[in-house]
């Protein structure tokens, strides 16, 4: 191998090696919103599911308490006391408020309003 190749191809390795470590990025609440309820919510959805997931939803206030009620039915969620639910959905309604549509015929979430 030439030298220039080989420089060609560590440049390549390391390019590739230092933009992995930011696929495994690792979730914590500080990588939310910050506003009241986000340690709390964080701990009741990150169990099943990744914040990811949660953040792409962009929902009203309806919208989530339907959200939260589906899974706790289909999914067999710990269902939240009525304090629970008030910081669950006073986080979620503020963090991730209603988006405008994708752009482009992409996936659409199940929970997403309709319009």
């Amino acid at each position: 191998m030439s030298f220039h190749s080989a420089l060609r191809a560590a440049a390549l390795a390391a390019a590739l090696l230092s933009s992995a470590g930011s696929f495994a990025q690792e979730e914590t609440p500080e990588t939310l919103p910050d506003f009241p309820g986000r340690d709390e919510t964080f701990g009741y959805c990150i169990g099943c599911h990744s914040m990811k997931v949660v953040a792409r939803q962009g929902m009203d206030r309806v919208r989530w308490d339907d959200t939260l009620r589906w899974m706790t039915e289909k999914h067999n969620m710990p269902e939240p006391d009525a304090e629970m639910r008030k910081i669950l959905l006073d986080y979620l309604s503020q963090a991730f408020p209603p988006q405008a549509p994708a752009q482009g015929g992409g996936w659409t979430s199940p929970f997403a309003p309709k319009s």
